[in-house]
């Protein structure tokens, strides 16, 4: 079977379009636009789909009960996350495409800080209660960019209860290579996630490059897949900083380009991925790229 693609980032296609992207870290970064202007969201739907996305992901990545208390007078994560959804829904329809839809299960907290995230009992009703907004509206529910096994597990657990069908993607965004944020090991991670029967296991957020040193790992899933960052791994000698390990990352990298990103790509699924799409700093030519070399298969 052919790999399936998934889209592109969300947060560079709005900064591409001039959108206000406030910092993911102190503010609501994506949900912002979520809120004020829906519709450029949908139109990029529309363009992954045009592009050759077999999958498009709803838009709520950032629309947590944690992250919007940073927004006064912010809808709430349930009327957002069902905005995301209709989104989807609505472009789909527009390009007349057999495209199908991931909910997304993110972090509740900061991504890529495991270290804020929330007590079991909060953690599941808020995942239960996306999980209730997808029930037979979404394809798969992806649990993405987690970072630590307790939050992966719980996630991946949670949406067994609302679809047949279950990504759960990891992260080993910092300065330890094969480690997540939480600094377990990616092989304990995947070995977690295999308990739990989910369709697929996943790396996404990470340098390209980094991401291909995941490969070996994720092969234990009887399904894997890589949506990589558009970068790739440059040490940077800065002294006497950084335990951070999104700011270990940034300072850490090369840009790269649709181009470059495609190597990787064919790498991937040479080594057998099924699932392959964008994640930061990729665009709508990264998935062109890829359905281009898909369609050769």
């Amino acid at each position: 079977m052919k790999p399936l693609i998934l889209d592109s980032a969300l947060g560079t296609e709005l900064e591409n379009r001039g959108e206000y992207l406030p910092s993911f870290k102190t503010s609501i970064w994506s949900a912002y636009c979520l809120i004020h202007n829906p519709e450029v969201i949908k139109q990029i739907h529309i363009d992954n789909i045009e592009a050759g996305a077999d999958i498009i992901t709803t838009s709520n990545y950032q629309a947590t009960p944690e992250l919007l208390k940073r927004e006064p007078g912010a809808p709430s994560y349930e009327d957002l996350a069902k905005r995301s959804l209709e989104l989807c829904k609505e472009a789909i329809i527009k390009t007349g495409a057999q495209t199908k839809i991931a909910g997304c299960y993110p972090p509740i907290h900061v991504t890529f800080r495991p270290d804020l995230s929330s007590k079991e009992k909060k953690l599941r009703k808020f995942y239960e209660t996306l999980g209730q907004i997808y029930k037979d509206e979404v394809d798969v529910i992806i649990c993405e960019t987690m970072a630590s096994i307790y939050e992966g597990t719980i996630a991946a657990s949670t949406a067994k209860q609302f679809s047949n069908k279950v990504w759960l993607s990891w992260t080993t965004r910092g300065n330890k290579l094969n480690r997540l944020p939480s600094t377990e090991l990616l092989d304990l991670a995947i070995s977690e996630g295999l308990k739990l029967d989910v369709d697929c296991q996943l790396v996404n957020c990470v340098h390209a490059d980094t991401a291909s040193l995941a490969i070996e790992k994720l092969k234990k899933e009887k399904s894997f897949g890589i949506y990589a960052n558009s970068s790739i791994y440059k040490k940077n000698n800065l002294e006497g900083f950084i335990s951070d390990s999104d700011e270990w990352h940034y300072h850490n990298h090369q840009p790269i380009d649709h181009v470059e990103y495609k190597d990787f790509v064919i790498e991937w699924i040479n080594n057998g991925a099924s699932v392959i799409g964008g994640c930061c700093r990729t665009t709508t030519d990264h998935i062109r790229e890829i359905k281009n070399i898909v369609d050769k298969l």
